[in-house]
């Protein structure tokens, strides 16, 4: 296979399917990864910080360099579509901020990752969309972009676990709202379909044909509202626990 095959996905020997043998078992390895870095919880919060910062900042750029080796490959193989590789959707801005805020030491934004590690990964575990596995650049795209960001986000927040209020909660919802009217906005002059605000991806339509008969706007701000509750719980759950008789760092 050349570089060219593996970047631009010419040759496809091993498609991927949904919800197959193999996405299954990804997201299957993925939750057990995740059990245990829970079950290792205290043990990660009483880690020096020197040593958390060095394990974020070497997953920052990784996070970096996936994102890098995106652009440049697509450019020099004359890839690059501005209709569908901008960095506009949800999980790829959401790798850029997580690169942001741990490079730069933002740790005032610490809180908001715990969040949008999770809501752009999630959707696009469940809904997996890459032609091939294995042989495929956009495969690896994938895997680090979303599986590993959930995992980093998980990490962060055992390293410096925050007590989420409700005025964080009201920020991140405001600030998603806003960035998905900039994004309609985008869509409507540009005829693309990031934060598929404009129509949901047919491959999810076959899976869940339900979605159908339900306006987009609406599938959105649920999906949403959803998953930032089921996280509140479950940071809220996490918090407690690292503090129940163990005095925590945050």
């Amino acid at each position: 296979m050349s570089l060219k095959e593996f970047f631009i996905d010419e040759k496809i020997t091993f498609p991927f399917r949904h919800f197959g043998l193999f996405h299954i078992s990804l997201i299957l390895i993925l939750f057990i990864i995740c059990f245990i870095i829970s079950l290792k919880a205290k043990k990660i919060n009483k880690l020096s910080d020197n040593t958390k910062q060095t394990i974020l900042k070497i997953l920052a750029i990784i996070f970096l360099i996936n994102m890098l080796t995106l652009y440049l490959s697509s450019f020099y193989y004359h890839n690059f579509d501005f209709q569908t590789m901008l960095p506009l959707h949800l999980c790829y801005l959401s790798n850029y901020f997580y690169i942001f805020v741990i490079l730069f030491n933002q740790r005032k934004l610490y809180i908001y990752i715990y969040y949008l590690a999770f809501l752009g990964p999630i959707p696009a575990i469940i809904f997996f969309d890459v032609p091939t596995i294995l042989e495929s650049f956009n495969f690896y795209l994938y895997l680090i972009s979303h599986h590993l960001l959930v995992i980093a986000g998980l990490l962060l927040f055992y390293m410096y676990p925050l007590k989420i209020k409700l005025r964080n909660l009201i920020k991140l919802y405001l600030t998603l709202n806003i960035l998905n009217i900039f994004i309609k906005i985008f869509n409507y002059y540009f005829h693309t379909n990031y934060f598929f605000s404009n129509n949901i991806p047919p491959f999810i339509i076959e899976t869940l044909p339900f979605l159908k008969y339900f306006p987009i706007a609406l599938i959105l701000q649920v999906l949403i509202i959803f998953l930032i509750i089921i996280l509140t719980l479950f940071w809220h759950y996490s918090y407690q626990r690292l503090n129940k008789n163990n005095s925590f760092t945050t």
